[in-house]
């Protein structure tokens, strides 16, 4: 009988024993599928040695002017936020490997002593039908696993989309103040006149006045950009994860510019739905829903099967053997409990899916919109009116030079001038940001590894 137990308890172990994807392969995967939408080079931080060589790449691209790119590369190094949502496919991973394990056999050991002979016994019980769930189990778990994957390389392109559109904000904002600064300049130059020539009685007291409120107002906004500013460089610092002196990075002063023209507008739609990470992550849920009913049905009535095997010996050398089987009597439970819920949750996980494919045709319709909208703005801006106002400037400054206009007009189209080109940075701006959402919206920006 001994024998026997071992001989069970050796199949056991064999059958437990079925290999199942690596944390590390199951995230190597994830890499290559969201590489292949603009988002690669993916490091998952697991010992204080990796958190530490991650530390000194990003000190490293700290160390020349902040592109977007290297924005976006920090972030996928360094986003705690990011990292948390990577431990997802730790813990699915691992559900797996729990879904191929046998359930521990139970030992038991008893003693008994009675009309002077005393016995002892040993038992086994095996849940003998577990066994034959298991590859049900891991198939729902490897099912689970995908659908984890999937979501999770959602969430990279989202992360990746709002660093984009947070860079894009720092630096509009820091070239809204430096533009801004010259705006200043020439409301310091008109009010530093103004006394002068308030003092030398050539300017009533009503017009100083009001070239004081003008400037006041000037700081007043000046102070306003500089807050926005600072706001802008905080949220670009918590996006990449950094602090201290690593927040004394300069960003690129590149000129902001209008990017490539806009796609077509037919098959976008068609495209989304097939390129969408978390449209490919709800129709895993409903596949894993589906299984799940199926496995329910299958055992709702005899999932608790065991086998028991028994060796008993007494004082008077006398060993009973036993064998044994033990079923539940489906009298009161007999699953359909579980099997109703199981059959809800793949009826919601088909509405689901329903629901994401109907609100992604809806934000491919809008982020187009948006995008070719801002576009049109923008380009109003850069071609019309910031070329339109340096024109009136130059005009002004014929008019000036040959005593036709005063210092007060010239300084005033001047400012037209500065404040034209701001508005026209924040219209590029806004421009790219609705191009990063565009990008998301469509699956990930699948240009950028051609």
């Amino acid at each position: 009988m001994k024998k026997e137990i071992l001989w069970s308890l050796a199949a056991l172990l064999v059958l437990s024993g079925c290999s199942a994807l690596s944390q590390k392969e199951v995230f190597d995967s994830m890499n290559q599928m969201t590489a292949k939408r603009g988002a690669g080079n993916l490091t998952w931080l697991k010992t204080p040695q990796e958190v530490d060589e991650a530390g000194m790449r990003v000190n490293t691209l700290l160390k020349e002017p902040l592109s977007e790119e290297n924005a976006v590369r920090i972030t996928l190094i360094n986003n705690h936020s990011l990292q948390q949502t990577y431990e997802r496919i730790g813990i699915a991973q691992s559900d797996l490997v729990q879904a191929g394990l046998v359930t521990n056999p139970l030992l038991g050991y008893s003693v008994g002593h009675g009309g002077g002979v005393s016995t002892t016994g040993v038992t086994v019980e095996i849940a003998f039908l577990d066994l034959l769930w298991i590859p049900l189990r891991k198939e729902l778990g490897g099912l689970a696993l995908e659908e984890t994957k999937l979501s999770v390389g959602d969430e990279v392109l989202r992360t990746v989309r709002d660093a984009k559109k947070i860079y894009i904000d720092a630096r509009v904002a820091q070239e809204a103040v430096r533009l801004n600064s010259e705006v200043l300049k020439s409301y310091e130059a008109s009010v530093q006149l103004a006394m002068r020539q308030y003092s030398a009685g050539n300017l009533s007291k009503r017009d100083f006045l009001k070239i004081q409120d003008e400037y006041a107002h000037a700081r007043l906004e000046s102070i306003r950009l500089n807050r926005e500013n600072a706001m802008a460089r905080e949220a670009l610092n918590k996006m990449m994860g950094v602090y201290a002196e690593q927040t004394e990075y300069q960003l690129d002063t590149k000129a902001l510019s209008l990017s490539a023209a806009l796609p077509k507008s037919d098959g976008l739609e068609r495209l989304a739905l097939a390129n969408r990470l978390d449209i490919a992550a709800a129709m895993k849920a409903v596949e894993y829903a589906a299984k799940e009913a199926g496995y329910t049905e299958n055992t709702r009535l005899l999932s608790e099967v065991t086998v028991e095997g028994g060796s008993e010996k007494s004082t008077d050398s006398a060993r009973f053997n036993t064998i044994g089987l033990k079923i539940p009597i489906p009298i009161f439970d007999m699953g359909q409990a579980r099997l109703s819920r199981t059959q809800a949750y793949y009826n919601q996980s088909v509405q689901r899916l329903y629901e994401i494919a109907v609100n992604v045709r809806s934000q491919t319709r809008e982020a187009y919109a948006q995008t070719r909208y801002a576009y049109e703005s923008a380009d109003e801006y850069q071609s019309t009116i910031v070329k339109a106002n340096q024109n009136i400037m130059e005009e002004t400054q014929r008019y000036y030079n040959g005593m036709l206009d005063g210092i007060y007009e010239l300084l005033s189209d001047q400012r037209r001038y500065s404040e034209a080109k701001i508005e026209a940075v924040r219209a590029i701006g806004e421009y790219q940001k609705t191009r990063a959402d565009l990008e998301y919206v469509m699956g990930g920006d699948h240009n950028a590894t051609k």
